[in-house]
């Protein structure tokens, strides 16, 4: 039996899928199934697939169509493994991260979730951080996108919802949300993956990004009904920058949960508000040029 399957959405990944699928191979167990799912490359990351395949009978070259989500779903109906572990075909998991995980579930039966650090590299600039992760509680993540995709190792048989096809940003806030949110996880602050920021990837789309937060965080009041003043500030602030992320980018507007129509309300109030507005836009500003995720 397959211990660990590890599902890679590749997208026009031909440059950096090579790194990502060795990152796994070179594991300190063995026991495991690459799931590479090509969704609508128009490079060669197909052929790259084939050669990885047919390099290393644990890589299995898997199709869907376009969308992070529907690769990813497609490696769910697919995967055999016993536990289940998200890599974007740009990252990396650090050598010992199955090893580690799976060893420590094995022997703590009740726990669902093995969730661990990331370091974040910026290829341009060559900076790198470590991202913790800053709750010991699934019940927090109703509140914000703390998990990086590639953070959880997580029980197979846990994953009873499917990630949502019609999310282009934070579709993996609401999985973990849906699937772990009153779960027994464990939350280790060991580095197991390392995150690498490109020109290519979603993590530079930083105003779509904060747009689909207050999308989700919508959905996620209106299925658990996590509403009240602990969530009041942090709704304020999704609401803000859903606002003052209109201007920036040509799209449609989402259609907001009504249960964010209040915080949006307060939210236009103060950016009319002259010398509060004003403020508000010069900290997001500054918070935008420093950001991680990149412009």
């Amino acid at each position: 039996m397959v211990k660990v399957s590890i599902i890679i959405p590749a997208y026009n990944a031909a440059e950096t899928l090579q790194r990502a699928v060795q990152s796994v191979l070179t594991q300190t167990m063995e026991d495991l199934e690459v799931l590479v799912v090509n969704n609508g490359s128009t490079d060669q990351t197909a052929t790259i697939i084939e050669h990885l395949a047919a390099s290393d009978s644990r890589v299995r070259f898997l199709n869907s169509d376009k969308g992070r989500s529907r690769a990813r779903n497609e490696g769910l109906d697919t995967a055999k493994g016993d536990f289940i572990q998200f890599l974007d075909a740009d990252d990396e998991l650090s050598s010992r991260k199955l090893y580690e995980a799976v060893d420590y579930l094995k022997s703590n039966e009740h726990k669902t979730a093995y969730v661990t650090a990331a370091i974040y590299k910026n290829d341009r600039s060559g900076e790198e951080s470590v991202r913790e992760i800053p709750i010991v509680s699934s019940k927090s993540l109703l509140k914000a996108n703390y998990f990086p995709i590639s953070s959880p190792l997580v029980r197979r048989k846990v994953l009873k919802r499917r990630f949502r096809e019609d999310l282009e940003f934070n579709e993996d806030w609401l999985f973990w949300a849906e699937n772990l949110y009153g779960a027994d996880i464990e939350v280790s602050q060991s580095v197991g993956s390392v995150i690498h920021i490109t020109s290519q990837n979603t993590m530079t789309q930083f105003d779509r990004m904060q747009m689909y937060e207050c999308y989700v965080r919508g959905i996620l009041k209106e299925e658990f009904s996590a509403k009240g003043p602990t969530y009041w500030l942090r709704d304020l602030r999704y609401a803000l920058n859903y606002l003052l992320s209109q201007p920036e980018i040509d799209e449609r507007l989402l259609p907001l949960s009504k249960t964010m129509r209040c915080p949006l309300r307060v939210g236009r109030t103060l950016l009319v508000t002259p010398i509060v507005g004003a403020w508000i836009v010069k900290k997001r500003a500054v918070v935008k040029s420093r950001n991680q995720y990149g412009n």
